[in-house]
């Protein structure tokens, strides 16, 4: 089922309200409808020529990797599955060996996914599916736009592995 248009801008602008609140206070309305820890799945799609693709939340300043919080009961792999279809109307193909995040002071874990997109699709042509999100777009890895540092600390471990790292980054 899809959600009406006035329903759509209703999401948008409680979205836009809960993102112009100081980054603090969006941390603590976040801990307190949510259980101690979050947990999310983020993907890394590269095209043939190295850029990654991020979007920009309408709640956040900066760009990130798709993805998002798993539901109760929601495995990560599913969860990227659904997040994908939801923001992008993509269907993707993931790695089955995630990297992971484990943040105690922000008390996230993050389950990083190399992800592909199924044939037959153009990727110049992916957009925005979601009242969540503002824009989509394909970036070099050596110059992103302004990121989150959720996903600076993507990037730092895909450099991390691309190194022979651990696929485990602690912060």
């Amino acid at each position: 089922m899809t959600a009406t248009k006035p329903v759509q801008t209703l999401q948008r602008t409680l979205f836009r309200i809960f993102g112009a609140l100081p980054t603090p206070l969006r941390r603590f309305i976040v801990r307190r409808v949510t259980p101690s820890w979050t947990a999310g799945a983020v993907a890394i799609i590269a095209r043939d020529d190295g850029r990654l693709l991020l979007v920009k939340p309408v709640y956040r300043k900066a760009w990130t990797f798709p993805g998002g919080l798993l539901n109760r009961g929601e495995r990560p792999a599913e969860a990227i599955h659904r997040e994908l279809n939801e923001e992008l109307g993509l269907t993707v193909t993931i790695n089955e060996d995630p990297w992971i995040i484990y943040d105690t002071v922000l008390r996230r874990i993050d389950t990083v996914f190399l992800a592909a997109v199924v044939d037959g699709i153009d990727l110049e042509t992916i957009m925005v599916q979601t009242p969540e999100l503002d824009e989509v777009g394909w970036f070099p890895v050596d110059s992103p736009p302004p990121v989150e540092d959720e996903t600076q600390d993507v990037i730092d471990l895909s450099q991390q592995v691309a190194s022979g790292g651990s696929r485990i980054l602690f912060r």
